[in-house]
């Protein structure tokens, strides 16, 4: 006999043992307080991706938990806090391996070079970071715009 056989929805056996590598929630926007070095903290706006595996003896998950966990951090999240919030999300929905990408514009002033002038540049910040039993990684990614004034001869 199967030890892994399950029942579905409706009552029926499954004995396939499938898992499900990636079930949550995808380009949530959520916002944000994010800490920095320079200005204290900066309020934005993020999208965020939350995966967690499905084992096969599991019949589903449950995704009110994932917006639970946004909620639960007050809205600060920085690169300290994040891994906790990687480990809160495999501790609340009972999972091995998980999954989280947060993306949001990030705002710095900058002068212009010749003017002086004063204006403001966004930065865009992702912050992943993925969590299994061996531990977890994150990455912080930040793509800056550069434009060239250089004139072309």
């Amino acid at each position: 006999m199967n030890t892994c056989a399950i029942e579905d929805i409706q009552g029926r056996a499954d004995s396939r043992c499938i898992a499900i590598d990636k079930v949550g929630i995808k380009d949530i926007l959520h916002p944000v307080r994010v800490k920095d070095k320079s200005c204290g903290e900066q309020h934005t706006v993020a999208r965020f991706d939350m995966y967690v595996n499905l084992p096969h003896d599991f019949k589903g998950t449950h995704m009110s938990r994932f917006v639970e966990i946004l909620n639960s951090y007050d809205r600060e999240i920085s690169v300290v806090s994040f891994p906790s919030m990687l480990n809160e999300m495999l501790s609340r929905l009972q999972a091995e391996s998980g999954y989280i990408e947060m993306r949001f514009p990030y705002f710095v002033e900058k002068s212009a070079p010749v003017s002086g002038v004063r204006s403001l540049l966004d930065y865009q910040v992702s912050f992943i970071g993925e969590i299994d039993k061996i531990g977890c990684q994150t990455k912080v990614k930040i793509v800056v715009p550069v434009t060239s004034l250089c004139p072309v001869f």
